[in-house]
């Protein structure tokens, strides 16, 4: 988990005030939800430098700085390029959906291994920024 809980909060506020949900792209979702978007081929470049993955405990270290409204660009210099990148749709339910930039990276040196998910909401000037982010069990 990460260990500063405003991040996990706060992710958990935005969630339930934009009724969170993700599109499974068929089954019993209804409506005209439309598909749901590719996954991203590659990954945006980040300005400036870019540095490698952190092993497990400097990425838990790390994770702690990561707030919501973090550009984009600071998760990936701290974190380096993710594991695993792709879009969702969050807040069908509510009837305000959004597109969302979903950013994994998995740390094999820890046994289980583990897994980071920072999920991205874009700005008014196209600036992706931290909406929230979580360690999944």
């Amino acid at each position: 988990m990460i260990r500063d809980r405003s991040l996990v909060l706060a992710g958990a506020v935005v969630a339930l005030a934009t009724g969170c949900t993700q599109h499974s792209g068929g089954g019993s979702g209804g409506g005209a939800a439309g598909p749901e978007l590719p996954a991203l081929s590659t990954v945006p470049e980040a300005a400036g430098p870019v540095r490698a993955k952190p092993g497990f405990k400097n990425a838990q270290q790390l994770s702690d700085s990561v707030k919501v409204g973090v550009p984009q660009r600071v998760v990936e210099a701290m974190f380096g390029p993710p594991d695993k990148a792709g879009y969702k749709i969050y807040g069908r339910a509510a009837g305000t959906p959004w597109r969302a930039l979903v950013w994994e990276w998995v740390f094999q040196d820890v046994n289980p291994p583990r897994a980071l998910s920072i999920v991205f909401q874009e700005d008014g000037s196209g600036t992706w920024r931290v909406n929230h982010g979580d360690w999944p069990e």
